[in-house]
């Protein structure tokens, strides 16, 4: 005996199922049990925006503009001024 779950949303009195094709010509008893579920509540969508702000360090705001330049020096120390 198998068990199969299957869960979706009926739009007509007809009804078909893939996962019975392999029973196809054979002799079986079809028990349906059939209850209405809840759709599923859809989730609040978070905002994340400036959730870091408390940890930003304001004195460095004026740097962003040659952020990349001083990360490239940083790294290679083989730079020129």
């Amino acid at each position: 005996m198998q068990t199969f779950k299957i869960k979706r949303k009926i739009k007509s009195t007809l009804i078909r199922i893939n996962e019975l094709s392999q029973f196809k010509n054979k002799n079986i008893e079809l028990e349906i049990k059939v209850s209405e579920i809840e759709p599923e509540k859809e989730r609040p969508v978070k905002n994340f925006a400036g959730i870091f702000n408390k940890y930003a360090d304001k004195t460095l705001i004026k740097n962003e503009n040659i952020a990349w330049e001083l990360a490239v020096r940083e790294k290679s120390e083989n730079y020129r001024r």
